[in-house]
């Protein structure tokens, strides 16, 4: 499995991850589980989202697999994979949303990138 994030998606992730040092980003399935994930109607959505957290912020037992994407390994949910794709990419569509698309077409047309930082357990 591998992820691409174009330079146009990475642009809209950067101001979030490089605004300090040692954040990170992971992937998730917006599931309701792990202290990143909104819980609710929100979380029951079929949608990925694209979250930086900090360094020192955990990962386990929630993010237990990573996936290569073209800038390092990214963590994700281990059970998430169900629902992606081989060859994924990350882009910007025509009027600024990003869209997650693999070989089989589009897999989420809104996933969010989102700031998750100040997020606890």
């Amino acid at each position: 499995m591998f992820l691409t994030i174009t330079d146009a998606a990475m642009e809209k992730i950067n101001p979030i991850l490089k605004a300090e040092p040692g954040r990170r980003l992971i992937m998730m399935y917006e599931d309701g589980v792990s202290p990143y994930s909104h819980h609710g109607e929100v979380a029951m959505q079929v949608s990925f989202v694209f979250a930086v957290i900090c360094g020192d912020q955990p990962l386990e037992p929630w993010f237990d697999e990573t996936i290569d994407l073209n800038i390092g390994p990214l963590p994700i949910k281990g059970y998430s994979k169900d629902y992606m794709v081989p060859n994924m990419v990350l882009d910007v569509k025509k009027f600024g949303g990003v869209v997650l698309r693999g070989d089989a077409g589009v897999i989420d047309d809104t996933p969010e990138i989102r700031d998750e930082t100040k997020a606890t357990d």
